[in-house]
């Protein structure tokens, strides 16, 4: 599936060339939500898109999560299954443009983009993932559903926060590997090969498994109490089976 970006943008055409789906978010109207390939799913937090702030055109989409006690907070717009899953070879690539407001200053664990699928030939569902935790830091993490895992590798790189940044991934499923780049540089304690820092269940025996990829899904999740709400965009979205690059 593809969905054109900008129109009259050279450049934004060129990025979206040979993609899966490239979405500027322009066709949407304000207010509502993502649609096409799109769908959205929440718990305490909203997706719409806006025209308030934009990296190209004049709209993004805007996802918030409340601040308060509740542990457990979500907003994400995701693809799940055809036309874009499953992806040749299991291997993919992904970019978006983020702008945060504030990330939570607590030890507060989220995540931004989350790759899923089962695990061929093992009984359990591996979500591979990127967002972050400690001191505002990125990190990427591995939970899994039908055996306990939820592993960690840390940076120390920050997320951006109060400017556009550029996000990309790559999850590659038979070689059991994720990589990201931030503003286009690769950040290589982001880099898992089959193994993190550790796990807080050793269900997997500290394994990351990667699984025959069904859905992507963006935006904000996380799992402790946080004092601040959530206020994130994000534009400009590709998913390729080759690294797309930064507008």
């Amino acid at each position: 599936m593809m969905i054109d970006g900008p129109a009259g943008s050279p450049d934004a055409a060129d990025l979206c060339s040979g993609t899966l789906v490239c979405d500027d978010f322009e066709m949407y109207p304000s207010g509502g939500q993502p649609g096409g390939p799109w769908h959205t799913s929440t718990s305490q937090g909203t997706v719409t898109i806006d025209a308030t702030r934009a990296f190209s055109g004049t709209r993004s989409v805007h996802v918030t999560t409340e601040a308060g006690a509740g542990t457990y907070r979500r907003a994400y717009f995701s693809i799940e299954g055809a036309p874009v899953f499953p992806v040749a070879n299991d291997v993919f690539y992904g970019r978006m443009m983020v702008w945060l407001t504030a990330a939570p200053p607590e030890t507060v664990h989220w995540t931004n983009i989350q790759g899923e699928g089962n695990v061929t030939g093992r009984n359990f569902r591996a979500s591979v993932r990127y967002g972050g935790q400690v001191s505002k830091q990125l990190m990427a993490n591995y939970d899994t559903s039908g055996v306990a895992s939820d592993c960690w590798q840390h940076s120390q790189t920050p997320i951006p926060e109060g400017r556009w940044a550029c996000f990309e991934w790559k999850f590659d499923g038979p070689a059991n590997r994720q990589d990201f780049w931030l503003d286009g540089q690769s950040i290589p304690a982001l880099t898992v090969n089959g193994m993190g820092q550790g796990c807080i269940n050793n269900g997997t025996g500290g394994m990351w498994y990667g699984p025959a990829y069904d859905a992507i899904r963006l935006g904000w999740e996380h799992y402790q109490n946080t004092a601040i709400a959530i206020d994130m965009w994000i534009d400009d979205v590709a998913i390729a089976d080759h690294r797309i690059g930064c507008p």
